[in-house]
């Protein structure tokens, strides 16, 4: 396998067919949303931060009687979210790795057929990061558990010392189970990681089952560990290297625009949250469009790995591609 060839290539179809980037924008839009859904203490600090305007209606909504039956509007609606970002994904997922394909072995793109195949392979390819992603979110549960189990309890107790006794056990707990769970589900979510991406590959390049593709992802993990642990590294070595290089500058900008927009709470705190809300609005529109970018470079250095890993492609020997 060069590697070298393949990351050149991969940027080549990146940076040629533009319109895969619609695809990759799709993957980028599912990755985020569900960052900032599980981020349950940023939304709690931002309604804080509230003007005194907003936040009083707020409270005595959440305060009244029909405050369970929010949560619970907001627990299912968060849980069918996260089911629609996911589905979006593996949409953008199948849509990338089959255009690559055509760009690979034509020199053209057709977004029509990219759609179709998508959603040919989108159920195929949602179940199979879901049984792939099984194991990593087991453990992080079983971490999580104890922890939740002692703040449950806490809770529920009107007596100070033992709210207290709940919540310093809580904090050990969370030493003792959560942050083992944390390290062994980070070195685990390494190699289900290749294996999501070798999987979706074989359902869409080799037209396989759920079951099938991921016995072929095992397969072919097993018979080149050593070559897919190069373009892993040699990846994450250039993700590190975009954020270093973009992403840094991009939050300093973010920072100071943000700051800018709070400033103007000294004249009105709606004036100030609107301009706030602008900021992060057009903050998420870039991060999507520049995550969408990398996503199609990720997917499609990866769609080559596999078709030279597996046979199904003529490493450097490739036609050029057609503009």
């Amino acid at each position: 396998m060069e590697l070298g060839y393949i990351l050149r290539r991969a940027w080549r179809i990146t940076s040629e067919h533009r319109r895969l980037w619609v695809f990759g924008g799709l993957v980028s839009l599912a990755l985020i949303g569900t960052r900032l859904g599980v981020s349950g203490s940023q939304w709690e600090l931002a309604a804080q931060e509230l003007p005194p305007e907003v936040q009083q209606p707020l409270t005595t909504f959440l305060d009244g009687s029909r405050s369970t039956t929010a949560a619970v509007v907001l627990v299912v609606l968060g849980f069918v979210g996260g089911v629609g970002l996911a589905l979006l994904g593996s949409l953008g997922r199948a849509g990338l790795v089959h255009q690559t394909r055509a760009a690979e072995a034509y020199g053209i793109i057709v977004l029509r057929g990219g759609w179709l195949a998508a959603k040919r392979h989108l159920w195929r390819v949602f179940i199979i990061r879901v049984l792939l992603g099984l194991p990593v979110g087991v453990v992080a549960l079983l971490g999580l558990l104890p922890g939740i189990v002692a703040r449950l309890y806490s809770l529920n107790q009107e007596d100070s010392g033992i709210a207290l006794l709940g919540g310093i056990t809580e904090g050990l707990l969370c030493i003792t189970c959560l942050a083992p769970a944390a390290c062994v589900s980070a070195v685990l979510s390494i190699p289900i990681g290749v294996m999501q991406r070798l999987a979706v590959r074989a359902c869409v390049l080799e037209k396989l089952d759920v079951r099938v593709s991921i016995a072929r992802a095992w397969n072919v993990l097993r018979e080149h560990l050593g070559r897919l642990a190069l373009i892993w590294l040699a990846l994450l070595g250039i993700g590190v290297a975009v954020v270093l290089v973009i992403l840094v500058p991009f939050a300093l900008l973010w920072v100071l625009l943000w700051a800018a927009a709070r400033l103007t709470v000294v004249y009105s705190s709606l004036l100030s949250l609107g301009l706030t809300l602008a900021v992060g609005l057009l903050m998420w529109l870039a991060g999507v469009v520049g995550g969408g970018v990398a996503e199609t470079f990720f997917s499609a250095a990866w769609t080559l790995a596999y078709r030279d890993l597996t046979g199904m492609g003529r490493t450097g020997a490739e036609a050029a591609l057609v503009a």
